[in-house]
C-alpha cells in the first residue's frame, strides 16, 4: 500500500514540477509529453494526485500524523525532483525496477 502511495505522491510532484513555465521537457514517453504539454492540465492532474494521496495517507496513519507524513513525503519528493531531474538521473526503466522491487518487498517480506 505504501509503495503505491509513494508512487502517487511522486507522480503528483512530478506533474506539478512540469507545470512550471521555466521547465522544459524534451525527451520521454509520448504519453508523458502529451500530459505535460498543457500546463493547466498538468497542474490539475497534480492537484488530483496529491489530494488523493493526502487522503490515503490520512486514512492509513490518522488525520494528524497522516498530514505530517504527507508533508514530509511531498517535501522529499519535490527536493529529489528539483535536484536530480536537471541532471537526467531519472531513467524510467530504473524507476520501474525500483518500484517493482519495493512492491515485492512490501507484499512478500513485510
Amino acid at each position: 500500500m505504501y509503495t503505491f502511495l509513494l508512487l502517487v505522491i511522486f507522480a503528483g510532484s512530478f506533474f506539478w514540477y512540469f507545470s512550471s513555465e521555466k521547465v522544459k521537457i524534451a525527451q520521454g514517453p509520448s504519453l508523458l509529453l502529451n500530459l505535460v504539454k498543457d500546463k493547466n492540465r498538468s497542474r490539475i492532474l497534480a492537484i488530483v494526485l496529491l489530494g488523493l494521496s493526502w487522503i490515503l495517507t490520512m486514512y492509513l496513519q490518522g488525520i494528524l500524523s497522516g498530514t505530517l507524513a504527507f508533508g514530509a513525503y511531498t517535501m522529499g519528493f519535490f527536493s529529489l525532483i528539483v535536484l536530480l531531474w536537471p541532471y537526467r538521473y531519472f531513467q524510467w526503466k530504473q524507476l520501474t525496477i525500483v518500484f517493482l522491487i519495493a512492491l515485492f518487498f512490501e507484499f512478500f517480506i513485510f
